[in-house]
């Protein structure tokens, strides 16, 4: 079975870091996630290929 991406995510970023929690770092995934969600969508809408780094 694949572990979740949230799972996969949540769990590497406290790796990283000390100072956060199961929950914080859920948190900040999802909101990583949704940020790159909309921008995709935007950038769709607007007709633009992905901007990359």
């Amino acid at each position: 079975m694949t572990t979740h991406w949230l799972i996969t995510f949540t769990d590497e970023l406290m790796r990283l870091t000390d100072d956060l929690d199961q929950e914080q770092a859920a948190d900040f995934v999802r909101k990583v996630y949704e940020a790159g969600r909309t921008a995709g969508r935007q950038e769709e809408a607007e007709g633009q290929e992905h901007s990359g780094w």
